[in-house]
C-alpha cells in the first residue's frame, strides 16, 4: 500500500463531494455543509490545510431516503458504508467511502485491511425542541458506544484493558446500541431548531431551522457546494472568533496513516 499525503487525500474528498452533490441536485435533496467544511469553505474557500475529512447533513426527512439512493446509484469506486453494512462503521451516521483506499484508525477494533478508506460523513439532521429531554438520552447511548465499543486515540495498556472489561460486562451488542440511537432520533417531535444530535459540539449544533435556508452555494476549491445562509451565526457558535487560525500545535489531522490499496494485478 502506499500513503497518501493532505493534499491527494483533498482531492479524494473533493471528488467524493462532487459525486454526493450531483446525486443530492438531481433527486432535490437538500444538504448543508456542516462543521470544519463550512468553515473551510468561508475561511479558505475550501479545504482547512490540516482537515483531512468533510462533514454534510441531510434534514432526517430527506436522509433515509438519500441513504437508498446512494447505495443504488453512487458510482464505483464509491460505496454508502453504515453501521448495517460495514463492521468499521462505529457511528449512527453514513458515510461515503473511496474503497480504493483505507484509513488505519487506531480507534477501530480491526485489522488495517477491514478498515474503511477516505470518506465524507453525512449526518441527519433532526427537528427538535431546544430542551428535548430525548436529546439527553440520545447522548447517554452515545457515551456508552463510546465508551465501551470505541478505543481510545492514544491507547495505553490499561485503557485498553479497561475496555475489555468493559466489553464483557455490557449488557448491550454495538448494534442494539446503535439501533436505539437511531429509534430515539426518529421519535423526536417536530420543533423550531434543527439539530446535528451525533456532532462533536454537542448542543452548539442545534440550531434554529431558519438558519440553514435553502440551497445557498459557496465556493470550494474551484466547485460549489451548499452550505447554511446564517454562516456567520453558525460558525459564530460553533467556534467564536472562527476566522482566526487556531495555534500551530492544534492544526493537526484527525488520523496520520492514510493509504491507497495496491491494485490487484
Amino acid at each position: 500500500m502506499k500513503k497518501i499525503d493532505i493534499n491527494e487525500c483533498h482531492k479524494l474528498l473533493l471528488g467524493i463531494a462532487k459525486e454526493f452533490d450531483a446525486i443530492c441536485t438531481k433527486h432535490n435533496i437538500p444538504y448543508y455543509m456542516l462543521g470544519g467544511t463550512m468553515l473551510g469553505a468561508i475561511r479558505h474557500k475550501g479545504f482547512i490545510p490540516w482537515d483531512d475529512d468533510m462533514d454534510f447533513g441531510v434534514p432526517r426527512t430527506q436522509y433515509i431516503k438519500l441513504i437508498d439512493i446512494l447505495e443504488r446509484e453512487l458510482p464505483a469506486p464509491l460505496k454508502c458504508c453504515t453501521y448495517t453494512n460495514s463492521k468499521a462503521v462505529k457511528s449512527p451516521f453514513a458515510k461515503i467511502v473511496d474503497t480504493r483506499t483505507i484509513i488505519d484508525d487506531p480507534r477501530i477494533d480491526l485489522p488495517v485491511e477491514q478498515q474503511i478508506g477516505i470518506n465524507i460523513d453525512i449526518f441527519p439532521l433532526d427537528c427538535c425542541d431546544l430542551n428535548d429531554n430525548k436529546i439527553n438520552t440520545i447522548r447517554k447511548w452515545e457515551k456508552l458506544s463510546q465508551l465501551v465499543y470505541i478505543n481510545p486515540p492514544h491507547k495505553s495498556y490499561t485503557k485498553l484493558l479497561i475496555k475489555k472489561i468493559l466489553r464483557l460486562i455490557c449488557p448491550f451488542s454495538h448494534k442494539y446500541i446503535l439501533d436505539k440511537i437511531c429509534k430515539l432520533a426518529l421519535s423526536l417531535e417536530k420543533g423550531e431548531f434543527l439539530a446535528n444530535i451525533h456532532g462533536r459540539w454537542k448542543n452548539r449544533e442545534i440550531i434554529p431551522v431558519e438558519w440553514y435556508g435553502e440551497y445557498t452555494r459557496y465556493d470550494f476549491e474551484g466547485v460549489k457546494l451548499c452550505g447554511i445562509k446564517e454562516y456567520d451565526k453558525y460558525l459564530s457558535k460553533l467556534y467564536n472568533n472562527y476566522m482566526q487560525l487556531p495555534p500551530v500545535e492544534k492544526r493537526i489531522a484527525h488520523v496520520d496513516n492514510i493509504y491507497m490499496k495496491d491494485k490487484e494485478s
